[in-house]
């Protein structure tokens, strides 16, 4: 069986060819004899002919042959693949994408938005204490959108563009999506920094500062040792994978760069393909698992008395303000966000604000009148009356 679990996600893939055709994608499972009994019907259904047609493709093969040429691929991929999971969990995965139209997903987004999550588990009755059940929050329209139309834009896009199948019906995408809040500006005091790296243990401390520091995802501070380059021209870089940027070459601070050569030498040793590294119980050196990590930093940021949402993708809008406030270059905030769009950048805008107002104070403006001059209503200049 040709099945193997990616790094960068939960589930096992399938990969084998037949008749000189390739067949790559998720199984959507997370153990070994579940994803080998996946793969081995596909190979029943390649063998008898169902998936030569790409005309007739499911949605399940067409979210797997996504995943597999361009999801698997990105910095977020552990984000789209279980997005990708619950769209396909609305839709069906054997709903022929050819009878996926705008009402379909339409459903499908008002079925999401009724679901909900939880925070906890309920707790069963214990001696002097009722039964309770976990309060379950409303899923945000940001949420939701994520979740079901745009993972499905990306397959069907790509279904039509690329692999070129037709006579797939028109989506309207525009009236699909749920209205959502304009983009936060986060911008975090001294004093708020100060108060949560202090609550933070060391691995979360170091994450936070990277956050802090250079504006990074969060999934991109688990980079690889070999990203980074101690001996590049100018001096230590990061080479980060920037979606669409490509690969931006992040010039690093010499405290942070001595840090990760340091975690760089002790990762290698190892044999980790990851940098965020520490000791687990038994002295044995292990990497970070993301979402614990992620975890411990909004424990640590309540903590703290920060209490308002999206703590860490805030870090982001955080050095995108303040990096813009203090240089008023919108080129460099772009390279240093990594961007491909200077229109994502231009959110940060309203940072430049107290940099206009003292170039406009600063120019000569011809007429201007004394700052102790009071106002008076003008008087209506007269007009001759024409003859």
């Amino acid at each position: 069986m040709s099945v193997y679990r990616s790094k960068k996600s939960p589930y096992w893939q399938y990969d084998f060819q037949l008749k000189g055709r390739r067949y790559h994608g998720s199984t959507g499972v997370e153990t070994k004899r579940a994803a080998e009994q996946f793969e081995r019907n596909l190979r029943t259904k390649a063998a008898l002919g169902e998936l030569d047609d790409d005309q007739d493709m499911d949605l399940d093969l067409a979210a797997g042959r996504w995943w597999s040429e361009v999801g698997q691929h990105r910095a977020s991929a552990y984000q789209l693949e279980h997005r990708l999971g619950i769209a396909l969990r609305l839709i069906g995965p054997k709903t022929k994408i050819r009878e996926i139209t705008t009402r379909v997903i339409a459903i499908a987004i008002e079925t999401r938005r009724g679901e909900g999550y939880t925070r906890a588990k309920d707790r069963p009755a214990t001696e002097g204490k009722a039964a309770r059940r976990a309060t379950v929050h409303t899923l945000k329209n940001a949420t939701v959108n994520a979740d079901v139309a745009k993972p499905l834009q990306r397959v069907l896009n790509r279904a039509r563009k690329v692999w070129g199948i037709k006579n797939l019906p028109e989506i309207d995408w525009a009236s699909l999506a749920l209205p959502e809040p304009e983009q936060e500006i986060r911008l975090y005091s001294t004093a708020q920094q100060t108060a949560w790296s202090a609550q933070c243990d060391a691995t979360s401390r170091y994450a936070l500062r990277l956050l802090l520091n250079y504006g990074l995802r969060f999934s991109e501070t688990f980079f690889p040792p070999e990203a980074f380059i101690p001996d590049a021209p100018g001096g230590p870089v990061l080479a980060i994978n920037k979606r669409k940027k490509g690969v931006l070459y992040m010039p690093l601070r010499e405290d942070d760069a001595r840090q990760i050569a340091a975690r760089v030498g002790q990762a290698v040793a190892a044999g980790l393909n990851s940098t965020m590294i520490e000791r687990a119980a038994g002295r044995k050196l292990v990497e970070v698992n993301r979402y614990a990590l992620a975890s411990r930093i909004r424990v640590a940021a309540k903590r703290a008395g920060l209490v308002m949402p999206r703590l860490i993708h805030g870090t982001r809008h955080h050095v995108g303000t303040s990096l813009l406030a203090e240089t008023g270059d919108l080129k460099l905030t772009q390279q240093a966000l990594g961007h491909a769009d200077i229109k994502s950048t231009l959110r940060y805008a309203h940072a430049m604000t107290d940099r206009l107002r003292a170039a406009l104070n600063s120019r000569n403006s011809p007429g201007g009148t004394a700052d102790d001059e009071a106002f008076t209503v003008p008087d209506q200049p007269s007009r001759k009356k024409r003859s």
